[in-house]
């Protein structure tokens, strides 16, 4: 269709459709990008943006949580058992550093600790890299990564790897996973921010500037990653 043919009950019924479909938060991610494109098309050529009245039925985001221990022993050794899935390495790191998915492919290993750089550096800003010290939990697991084969995995393959072992979760929960259990092992929680990237958390009582103006030493940050330990 042209742009100035289409209309409220076009957009309307195309939307409607995903929402019958079972599709309701694919629907509201469509309508959102259609506003914005008819906001520019409208300031362009003067027309009326036909998204404007098209109500959509609330939905409600699942929240991920957590893997529980014994989840997270049998994802452990699903992985030993089976070296041959290429996506193993990066399911692996994701739930000991709680990195990000898009961040593996700038992951640098050094003897004590890896680096990655930030998935959520602003654009136009200089890259920000952050150091994860390496846990005694990530350490038991190291020979069974190849950082090679993590630095090429993409969304897609850490999720498949993770579909074989738990079909109903996704890779983000590995990053509740590591966040919970450094809490629950007694990790400084502005500590746990730093390695995870987080600006800020609920959790957290001090404020941004406080946090803004602390620096903490290495000897500190590798004192409290010693603390990441427990039995699976």
């Amino acid at each position: 269709m042209r742009i100035n043919e289409i209309t409220r009950k076009a957009v309307q019924d195309y939307l409607f459709e995903l929402v019958d479909a079972g599709k309701n938060r694919t629907a509201h991610k469509l309508k959102q990008l259609l506003s914005n494109m008819f906001i520019m098309i409208g300031d362009d050529y003067d027309l009326k943006n036909p998204v404007n009245k098209v109500v959509l039925s609330p939905y409600v985001v699942k929240k991920g949580r957590a893997f529980t221990k014994a989840e997270e022993k049998r994802i452990v050794e699903f992985c030993k058992e089976n070296p041959h899935y290429r996506g193993n390495s990066a399911i692996l790191l994701l739930l000991y550093t709680g990195m990000r998915v898009g961040e593996l492919n700038s992951v640098q290993v050094y003897e004590d600790y890896i680096t990655c750089i930030s998935e959520k550096t602003r654009k136009g800003y200089a890259d920000v890299v952050r150091k994860i010290p390496v846990s005694p939990m990530l350490k038991r697991v190291l020979p069974m990564i190849d950082f090679e084969i993590v630095k090429q995995t993409g969304n897609y393959t850490a999720r498949d790897a993770l579909k074989r072992i738990y079909p109903d979760r996704h890779v983000h929960e590995f990053r509740y996973t590591f966040i919970t259990r450094a809490k629950e092992c007694g990790c400084n929680q502005e500590v746990v921010m730093l390695w995870t990237g987080h600006e800020s958390d609920s959790d957290v009582k001090t404020s941004k500037v406080d946090r803004g103006y602390t620096t903490y030493s290495e000897e500190y940050l590798f004192a409290e990653i010693k603390k990441y330990d427990y039995e699976l």
